[in-house]
């Protein structure tokens, strides 16, 4: 019992040495000197501007060429929707909201 009121003492002392507030220099003392922060260029990690390597006019035509189409609107590529049916070419009665 008493090694424990010990350890509950001890623990409630060391507890509220944590909690003690850091006590810091006045600001509006001139004689308080500032932390020296270190310096860091804005152009640390600057890379120049290099323009990218241009494709062949020839060989892109060519591969356009081979593809049968351009612009996408290569030839064997459908649109996810372009079996579906039109509003216009659906029969009268299958119309939605039943409108005749």
């Amino acid at each position: 019992m008493l090694k424990t009121t010990c350890f509950a003492l001890a623990a409630s002392f060391a507890g509220s040495a944590i909690g003690q507030a850091v006590v810091r220099p006045d600001p509006s003392d001139p004689k308080t000197s500032a932390p020296v922060r270190p310096y860091e260029s804005a152009f640390q990690g600057y890379r120049p501007y290099t323009d990218p390597e241009i494709a062949r006019w020839r060989a892109v035509n060519d591969e356009m060429a081979r593809l049968k189409g351009h612009a996408g609107h290569v030839r064997g590529i459908t649109s996810p929707d372009a079996g579906a049916e039109s509003p216009s070419k659906l029969p009268v009665g299958s119309r939605p909201g039943g409108a005749k």
